[in-house]
């Protein structure tokens, strides 16, 4: 039983969750290090995280808890031999008796596969964290990785400035240039590679942990993001999907059904009793049917039915707070937020980097031939790359709104139907 339901909720969540998207080409790869796709990385986390022994531990445990939930008092058999002083032989009593509580006909099984049903919940909730973890830290090493190919390409772009002003001035055919504010440049563009290559090889380093992976340099991959599909839609999903509600479901069942039988434990439990008995030296064989009946003088179960009554009070009132509201406004503010953030995405990659780049090579060109001064070419390049790191950013900023939406309606923007 334990193999088959967590097989089943592993499986379903490789299916549904492995796939993310991202945005944006990646910069050049080296030939140094390998490529790795989002859902390769997901893969190895749900192979390999210690998370995911913590949850199959947990769901164990759980599942323990529905076995022991159901599982019968054993019955019992007394066996004795007896014997007369008039030397007549040897007689037999047999005895069978099996306890029995009131919860154990119909209750019990209910009880237990609700804390099976909650169990998978659970590990499921548990799975799908660690998706969004891993994936917000795949994002951020996305980050990492452009703007570390952006500075390398400041760089390499100051080196062909300054070269080009080293061979004016051999040539003498313009002005002499006094000083070059691209020599400077380099070395802090330089630098900022550095940072970006040094943050990059931490969050290597935290994948790694999350996936058993061995922290080695690696390419993240980028893919457009699937198109939001209506809010109405997003919201009906997350009324039904998400597992704070889900949870809170699930837990208003397992109480419900443990308050069931904690009141019905208090009945007194009864035990039937079947006897069979042979005499000493005698043919006769007596046969005997009873039942005992426990004296209820103490209720022993008054604990157990307050604790049921407070858990299942606790989670009605979660539950009725994400229905009063709460999880739809939740869900309309990270949907619009999203829907904001990619068109800002969309107007700094279509527009603005795009103008900035063309400025940059109108003033570039005129520039070689002499026409305008070197600190406009250096200012207009500044504002190029401080419009490619705002893309980044813009970028980075409308894929972790879309986890955080993804987490308040608990599934991927791609199974909204």
């Amino acid at each position: 039983m334990t193999n088959c339901i967590h097989f089943g909720v592993r499986l379903h969540v490789l299916l549904r969750l492995v796939c993310i998207a991202l945005v944006l080409g990646s910069p050049t790869i080296s030939v140094a290090q390998t490529p790795l796709s989002l859902s390769d990385v997901l893969s190895d986390a749900l192979r390999n995280s210690s998370d995911v022994a913590r949850l199959d531990r947990d769901l164990a445990l759980r599942l323990a808890d529905a076995i022991e939930t159901e599982t019968r008092t054993n019955p019992e058999v007394e066996v004795m031999a007896r014997y007369s002083d008039k030397g007549e032989g040897a007689g037999l009593e047999l005895e069978f008796s099996q306890p029995l509580r009131f919860s154990d006909f119909t209750l019990r099984p209910l009880y237990a596969a609700a804390i099976r049903q909650a169990a998978t919940v659970e590990q499921e909730a548990g799975l799908f964290d660690l998706v969004n973890r891993v994936t917000e830290l795949y994002l951020a090493h996305w980050a990492a990785q452009s703007r570390e190919a952006m500075a390398r390409n400041a760089v390499d772009e100051a080196t062909t400035v300054t070269d080009r002003i080293e061979r004016i001035r051999s040539e003498q055919v313009l002005p002499t240039v006094q000083f070059n504010v691209f020599v400077p440049e380099a070395l802090r563009r330089r630098e900022e590679a550095t940072l970006h290559a040094a943050e990059r090889a931490v969050l290597e380093a935290r994948l790694a942990f999350e996936t058993g992976g061995d922290g080695r340099a690696f390419i993240s991959i980028a893919a457009a993001p699937s198109p939001l599909p209506p809010l109405e839609q997003v919201v009906a999903f997350a009324a039904d999907k998400d597992f704070g509600a889900r949870l809170a479901r699930g837990r208003i069942t397992v109480n419900e059904a443990r308050l069931s039988v904690a009141e019905k434990d208090r009945m007194p439990l009864i035990t039937p009793r079947v006897n069979y008995e042979i005499d000493p030296g005698g043919a006769d064989r007596v046969w005997g049917l009873g039942i005992a009946v426990e004296v209820p003088l103490w209720d022993r179960n008054g604990a157990e039915v307050a604790r049921a009554q407070a858990a299942l009070q606790q989670a009605r009132l979660h539950l009725a707070q994400l229905n009063g509201g709460a999880r739809e406004a939740l869900v309309v503010g990270l949907y619009r937020q999203v829907t904001l953030l990619d068109a800002r995405a969309t107007a700094y990659n279509t527009k603005i980097v795009p103008a900035y780049r063309k400025t940059y090579q109108d003033i570039r060109a005129i520039y070689d031939q002499g026409q305008t001064d070197l600190l406009d070419l250096w200012q207009v390049q500044a504002s190029l790359l401080d419009a490619e790191e705002d893309a980044i950013t813009t970028v980075i900023d409308a894929l972790t709104a879309r986890v955080a939406l993804e987490r308040a309606i608990g599934g991927k923007i791609e199974q909204v139907n």
